[in-house]
């Protein structure tokens, strides 16, 4: 029911799809984990209805359950975004939900508890699916961070890049991250050469050097997006 669900949101989306750029850097045959910038909704949208990838997207947990849900959209997105505050916020941000949850659950994706770290059940389901062969699709920034004004990303928070030493400890290969940029101003997904992590000397070190550097990889992505249209 998952993949129908999937490909009827692609299709019935795809007018509004994005162009893509560095398609040849997409991986077909065998899993890997895609990273990109959040921009609010428009990127899990985008990549979704863009990008010819079965993705299993990580979500917030509360995204994901239909009683914390209409309080998380409230604060997230009704009340910031669309500026409806009271009653009326809190009657749209339920009806909201009722949809959201639906679809997020309908398409598979994986609750994270934010709170619960590496120890989250999402790791095990998440390292489960990748060594089945699947792809997951992530949007690490932290919510709390500071806000770019330039690229509007804020910092990666990095413990999904565990799931590469769990990957490689589980099947002793490497796992490779693609990073993804989503510029709704040029309507174009810019798609990153993979980046692949081995187990090598100060695993934790070496795993917040592999965040860091796809945190600089998407960024770069972006402003190569916004140069290539002044030019």
């Amino acid at each position: 029911m998952g993949d129908i669900l999937y490909r009827i949101i692609r299709l019935l989306g795809r007018p509004f799809s994005y162009r893509l750029i560095g398609a040849r850097n997409m991986h077909y045959h065998g899993p890997a984990i895609y990273v990109a910038n959040h921009l609010g909704s428009i990127g899990p949208i985008e990549v979704i209805l863009s990008m010819p990838v079965r993705f299993l997207p990580w979500v917030i947990a509360e995204m994901a359950d239909f009683r914390r849900a209409p309080d998380y959209l409230y604060d997230d997105f009704i009340h910031s975004t669309w500026r409806l505050s009271g009653r009326s916020g809190r009657v749209v941000s339920a009806l909201v939900a009722r949809i959201a949850v639906a679809l997020i659950n309908g398409i598979g994706c994986i609750p994270v508890e934010r709170s619960a770290g590496i120890f989250d059940e999402s790791f095990g389901r998440s390292l489960a699916l990748l060594v089945e062969g699947k792809s997951l699709l992530i949007f690490p920034e932290d919510r709390d961070g500071p806000l770019n004004p330039e690229t509007r990303m804020r910092p990666f928070l990095c413990g999904f890049t565990y799931l590469c030493r769990m990957y490689q400890e589980r099947t002793g290969r490497q796992l490779p991250i693609v990073p993804l940029a989503v510029s709704p101003e040029e309507k174009t997904i810019a798609i990153g050469e993979p980046v692949l992590w081995g187990l090598q000397g100060d695993r934790r070190q070496d795993l917040r050097k592999l965040c860091h550097q796809l945190q600089e990889n998407v960024w770069e992505l972006y402003q190569s997006l916004r140069s290539d249209t002044r030019c």
